[in-house]
């Protein structure tokens, strides 16, 4: 049943997703998608080697919730549900020129040595945008 009002729609799902099953994650996208179509969600996706050291990192450590969800690629999720687009997807390293240049300086240089350091973990975690069919 699609939703009453006109969009355009834009839900942010950050740091949400992954404390999820990966059938709840499938479930949030059906409904988005079926009472939503045509809107953005935006969310942050773990890969494997950020989940994997969940229990040694230096915030996850020390709170009880666990990741129960990881994504691998973010292409994935476009195989959920037919007509799935995902428009953007970049890690901290990869964030596109003009945004990086957007950032204060400090931030940069932070970007930059994250950047040198090649980090599975900085790599294996992902900002994405999707557009909903």
């Amino acid at each position: 049943m699609a939703s009453n009002r006109s969009g355009p729609y834009l839900f942010v799902a950050e740091a949400v997703l992954p404390y999820l099953h990966e059938s709840e994650v499938r479930q949030v996208f059906g409904l988005l998608a079926d009472r939503f179509p045509g809107a953005l969600l935006a969310l942050n996706t773990a890969g494997p080697v950020f989940f994997d050291t969940q229990e040694q990192h230096d915030a996850l450590s020390k709170v009880e919730a666990r990741m129960q969800w990881y994504c691998p690629d973010p292409a994935h999720l476009a195989e959920w549900r037919p007509g799935t687009e995902v428009v953007a997807s970049h890690t901290l390293t990869s964030l596109p020129d003009p945004l990086l240049a957007e950032l204060p300086v400090a931030y940069q240089e932070m970007v930059s040595a994250l950047t040198a350091q090649r980090l599975p973990q900085a790599e294996g975690y992902r900002l994405n945008l999707l557009r909903l069919p």
